[in-house]
């Protein structure tokens, strides 16, 4: 079982999550979750890690699990709200390291992937490492996107949702499935897993107006050489996918951005692409391979 916990943001915003213990540690793990899901669905995850000395922080995101007081709530974000979610986990990171004195991991999945990136350019050398799952790699979709963003949202639309923006976020994943049953499909080839998914009502939301301008202006920030020169060469970067996941087109986003990283200068750099996985590696057939590497990358 898990212990609520929670970041208190500079603005005075609160960010909660989910705190599995491990009964004698030796690491620590901070994690942010994707899009349209919460932090209790990584419990299989984090007491697989607990086994083997590994604390566990999930952070939920805006407008998602702990931080929606209502299935109404969910989805809206405040202004800023991809950059004030990578200073959350900053936060945690530093207040996990000096609470336990152990080396401290911080990981992102899917969205919360892409605040892993965001989270070298903007705190290089905090995290002992860092560990980029189900992610994409530079492209010029995401400035477009950015732009098209801002010229939809505004504070009286702010909390409305938008299917074109919608569309232009998820809306090619569907189709990337030949022959599927759900729309949802794509996020991993257990039934189980996206039927689970389905019936959840705090996954697979709509999306409001305030996230995707939040999200995308994150996303358009990323590959920008100002925001990329402050990435340290001394980090340790593992980044995982599946080769069917159609978030990383399929594997190719994932190795440009190691590549990308390699080309920077960085000196640990660790790619794994998953044969026959879709985009939650760690939660459907195959996940067994994935924690194990997962563990053994935290641990070396």
């Amino acid at each position: 079982m898990y212990e609520q916990f929670q970041v208190q943001l500079p603005s005075g915003e609160i960010i909660k999550g989910c705190h599995w213990k491990a009964k004698n540690p030796t690491h620590n793990l901070v994690l942010h979750t994707g899009m349209n899901e919460y932090a209790a669905r990584y419990e299989p995850l984090a007491e697989y890690l607990n086994e083997f000395g590994i604390n566990v922080w999930v952070h939920d995101a805006f407008g998602q699990g702990l931080n929606a007081k209502s299935l109404e709530e969910l989805e809206i974000w405040p202004e800023d709200g991809f950059f004030k979610s990578v200073d959350g986990l900053a936060l945690n990171v530093e207040r996990v390291k000096k609470e336990t004195g152990l080396p401290t991991v911080l990981m992102g999945f899917s969205m919360g992937s892409f605040m892993a990136q965001s989270y070298l350019e903007r705190h290089p050398n905090t995290a002992d490492k860092v560990i980029i799952a189900g992610s994409d790699g530079p492209s010029k979709k995401y400035g477009l996107a950015k732009f098209i963003a801002k010229l939809r949202v505004n504070k009286k639309n702010w909390t409305k949702k938008d299917k074109l923006l919608s569309y232009l976020c998820i809306g090619n994943f569907s189709s990337a499935v030949k022959d599927r049953k759900t729309d949802v499909d794509w996020l991993s080839h257990d039934p189980k897993v996206v039927q689970a998914y389905i019936d959840d009502p705090y996954c697979g939301a709509d999306n409001t107006k305030s996230f995707f301008l939040g999200f995308f202006t994150g996303l358009a920030s990323l590959y920008k050489k100002k925001n990329l020169a402050n990435i340290s060469k001394d980090e340790k970067i593992l980044v995982i996918a599946g080769d069917e996941d159609p978030v990383g087109g399929n594997g190719k986003g994932p190795r440009k951005l190691a590549k990308m990283y390699q080309k920077l200068g960085v000196k640990d750099v660790t790619l794994i692409i998953y044969p026959g996985q879709r985009h939650e590696i760690h939660n459907g057939i195959g996940k067994h391979k994935t924690r194990e590497d997962l563990k053994d990358f935290i641990l070396k």
